[in-house]
């Protein structure tokens, strides 16, 4: 090993160590930058196809699918874009990444309005993750689905998607293995199971199919005042949603002219 490599190598573990303690400290922006130093030096050091690479490529795109999240929820759309097209980057021989990555992009693009994009790349996120062995949360994907589509006024398709959610999210939380018998449903998962409960209940509100939303309400909300509380947001939301749907299926019922749904929209 030459005294330039040596140096390099060097380097590389003052910038490694040097992230590190920066996400601890939580001051993201600039471990990533660390970070980015230390992937250059690693492609000269190991070469640009080299398994280290493409591990530092991993972390790196990671961070930034991390930060990108952070900035869409403050607004700062130029600042989310940029982070989510490095990750795009990063992640091009990583399918696992490049799904997540895909699922942002159609996150941003929802929030701008750009709907046919974000329905794009859910697509896309759809495909990679077909081919995987091993998806973390794939209902997440089809809640995504289901909100643009509803979005785009398409409603049976929307439905479609948010029933695949529901299912998915019972398995991966209300099924534990044996050994997890006793293991609580986290809090942040079972709220995203009470938001399927209720995408299904709107789509059904919007294709007219009362009883079935006032099934989905229901069960939503039994689900959510049981592990999160009946003052948890997802809870209120369902109480209103139920309530609502509740009193336009007695208009419906009695043959009102101002029977409607209440045009409520997914999470």
């Amino acid at each position: 090993m030459s005294a330039s490599q040596s140096v390099q190598l060097l380097k590389l573990k003052e910038l490694d160590d040097k992230s590190v303690q920066l996400q601890k400290d939580r001051n993201y922006l600039k471990a990533l930058t660390c970070m980015e130093q230390g992937l250059v030096l690693r492609q000269r050091l190991f070469g640009t196809d080299s398994q280290e690479v493409w591990t530092a490529c991993k972390t790196v795109g990671e961070l930034c699918n991390f930060l990108a999240m952070t900035h869409l929820r403050d607004g700062e759309f130029k600042m989310t874009e940029m982070l989510l097209k490095k990750a795009e980057i990063l992640h091009q021989n990583d399918n696992k990444g490049k799904a997540v990555t895909y699922n942002n992009l159609a996150c941003f693009y929802r929030r701008k309005g750009k709907l046919r994009s974000a329905l794009a790349y859910l697509k896309k996120t759809l495909r990679i993750e077909a081919m995987l062995d091993d998806v973390e949360n794939p209902g997440d994907t089809h809640l995504n689905m289901c909100a643009v589509l509803s979005e785009l006024g398409r409603h049976q398709q929307a439905l479609e998607h948010a029933r695949l959610a529901l299912i998915m999210l019972q398995d991966e939380l209300l099924q534990p293995a044996d050994d997890d018998l006793d293991t609580p449903i986290p809090p942040a998962r079972c709220s995203v199971l009470a938001i399927a409960y209720h995408n299904v209940g709107v789509e059904n509100e919007f294709l007219k199919n009362y009883k079935q939303a006032v099934d989905a309400y229901e069960k939503g909300l039994d689900l959510g005042e049981e592990h999160l509380g009946s003052q948890h947001f997802v809870c209120i939301t369902l109480r209103n949603s139920l309530n609502a749907v509740r009193s336009t299926a007695r208009k419906a019922k009695k043959g009102s002219s101002t029977a409607r749904s209440s045009g409520r929209t997914p999470f």
